[in-house]
């Protein structure tokens, strides 16, 4: 039975329900997988950060801050000073840190905060610090090559 058939046999007060019915049920299957419909733009899940970045993001700054606290401690007691090995987890952690943020800038963190925010405020609470200042700049150095938020 052809549409025009079945709004001819039916009563005209469900006319318009019928017809209504029909163009619901057309345009439900016209973007069905159409995943710019879906309300969210097929990049926004890569701006996503996992529970496994979200947990490094935690342990590069932990890793980067212990780093400045043993520096801070070796201006009292040079026997404090990271060794060479600690340095290199150090500056490594920066750097992973670095490339996840460029890879994410824009990924959420809450509250407002995203990674490449998260970043510049590790850099805000180093400064004024008695951090090693390698690490103040190649942290910088490391916002400054991402992109600003259009």
């Amino acid at each position: 039975m052809r549409l025009r058939d079945l709004v001819a046999r039916t009563p005209r007060s469900r006319a318009p329900t019928i017809a209504l019915l029909v163009l619901a049920l057309l345009g439900g299957t016209l973007g069905c997988g159409d995943q710019e419909s879906a309300g969210e733009p097929p990049a926004a899940a890569d701006t996503k950060l996992t529970g496994e970045e979200r947990r490094s993001l935690a342990d590069y700054d932990r890793r980067i801050q212990v780093h400045c606290l043993s520096v801070g401690r070796s201006l009292i007691d040079p026997r404090a000073a990271p060794s060479a090995r600690e340095q290199k987890r150090a500056f490594a952690a920066a750097d992973e840190l670095i490339a996840l943020a460029a890879a994410k800038p824009a990924a959420p963190l809450g509250a407002g905060q995203d990674t490449r925010l998260f970043l510049s405020d590790v850099i805000e609470n180093l400064q004024g610090s008695n951090c090693d200042p390698r690490m103040v700049s190649r942290l910088a150095q490391g916002l400054a090559a991402i992109a600003p938020p259009q």
